[in-house]
């Protein structure tokens, strides 16, 4: 089984923290933060805006 990249990883990781801060889980992101070693001043932000609904819907009409 092939894993993720160092780089898919720290995208992927820096997404799940954009969203749990959209849709309001304070708590899981800072410990998201914590435990997936994020800077969350590092604002890479702009290009993994809503990243996740969007590949999600993506993936939803692909399967369809």
């Amino acid at each position: 089984m092939v894993g993720l990249t160092t780089k898919q990883r720290d995208e992927l990781n820096v997404a799940i923290h954009e969203y749990l801060v959209k849709n309001n889980f304070e708590q899981s992101a800072e410990l998201f933060v914590e435990e997936a070693s994020l800077d969350p001043s590092s604002n890479k932000a702009s290009s993994t805006k809503d990243i996740l609904e969007k590949k999600w819907t993506s993936l939803v009409r692909l399967k369809k």
